[in-house]
């Protein structure tokens, strides 16, 4: 009899977030120290990167007690691989990735080795591509898993049209809770990414772009209906724009205002705190007659669908090229901050 194939390790990979207080500290430690997010040498990367986890940790803290006390993102994505383990079926095992925090990525690998993995298929639950969240994860990955063995990766799916009728089915559910007759206005908020990032030709704002236009049309928006803006903005510098809390502000009078998370697909603290603390307050403070907030893919039976059709492609077509890393750019600068920013 011929041998059986060997088990497919399935990695969704996401950016992680503190699971309790006392995680939040080690967590943008961690975060800042990625050389894709400062991307400085490492004798001046390390020192910041301490000082910036020392400096944050006080509000971001606050922040999670907010949203009850951690980061719902890792039982979030749990309950995603559990429900993806039941969609591939048998010669499959799926593995929580993530670049920070726990579980990391390279206890990912360990445990999908020890249950028999021979080939592996990285997974973002990144929608949109960015150097510093999908190439900083996959070069993790590449450097973590053994050569010898095939690697294969999904690197954004943010316009597939798999997933964009997965996301406008969210945004339809959350439009029809508004009452009948009044204006309506939907946000799309996507994370914010320094601008000078996009200007060394990260191709994030693009395909950002391009997600919230299908996502729209799907959902059957006209184009006077929404609007894109970016939310999680740091100081100093230039961010990509518009901001979601003005946007909000300036959109919201006397108008249903829907806000859809569009490049997260779990909740974290990114949705229950940007969305619904700042978000909203912007709504109601701007005279905002309604205010609905739609959720995340989450375990959507068609987002779920979505993904194994994904990682059943990418098995198929093979692995890349001896493994290799997705390589990022010199001289990034700050990007995308995650969880706690």
């Amino acid at each position: 009899m011929p041998p059986e194939p060997a088990k497919t390790a399935v990695f969704l990979v996401n950016l992680g977030g503190p699971r309790d207080l006392a995680e939040v500290r080690p967590y943008l430690r961690e975060l800042f120290s990625d050389p894709h997010i400062l991307g400085l040498p490492a004798a001046l990367r390390l020192p910041l990167a301490f000082a910036i986890s020392v400096a944050r940790a006080p509000s971001s803290r606050a922040k999670y007690r907010k949203i009850g006390g951690g980061s719902p993102l890792v039982a979030a994505t749990e309950a995603q691989a559990g429900a993806l383990a039941a969609r591939l079926g048998p010669g499959f095992s799926c593995h929580v990735a993530m670049r920070c925090g726990h579980p990391a990525i390279r206890e990912a690998v360990e445990d999908a080795l020890a249950a028999g993995a021979g080939r592996a298929v990285a997974l973002t639950l990144y929608p949109q591509f960015s150097d510093a969240t999908t190439g900083s994860s996959f070069e993790e990955i590449a450097r973590c898993w053994p050569r010898e063995l095939p690697l294969s990766r999904v690197l954004r799916f943010g316009a597939e049209p798999r997933y964009v009728a997965a996301a406008a089915s969210g945004v339809r559910e959350a439009l029809s809770r508004l009452p009948a007759g009044v204006v309506r206005h939907v946000v799309f908020s996507a994370h914010g990414l320094p601008r000078r990032v996009i200007e060394q030709g990260d191709p994030y704002e693009q395909e950002v772009q391009a997600s919230a236009r299908a996502i729209a049309g799907a959902a059957g928006l006209a184009p006077d209906e929404w609007t894109l803006a970016y939310q999680s903005r740091v100081r100093p510098g230039r961010w990509l724009g518009p901001d979601m809390v003005e946007t909000v502000s300036a959109r919201a009078r006397g108008r249903a205002l829907v806000l859809v998370p569009l490049t997260f697909v779990s909740e974290h603290l990114e949705t229950l705190y940007d969305l619904d603390v700042l978000g909203r307050g912007a709504a109601e403070r701007a005279g905002a007659a309604v205010f609905v907030r739609a959720r995340t893919p989450g375990e959507r039976p068609e987002f779920i669908e979505a993904l194994a059709a994904y990682v059943r492609e990418a098995v198929e077509a093979g692995a890349d090229p001896a493994g290799e890393p997705t390589r990022g750019r010199e001289g990034k600068g700050l990007a995308r901050g995650g969880e706690g920013s």
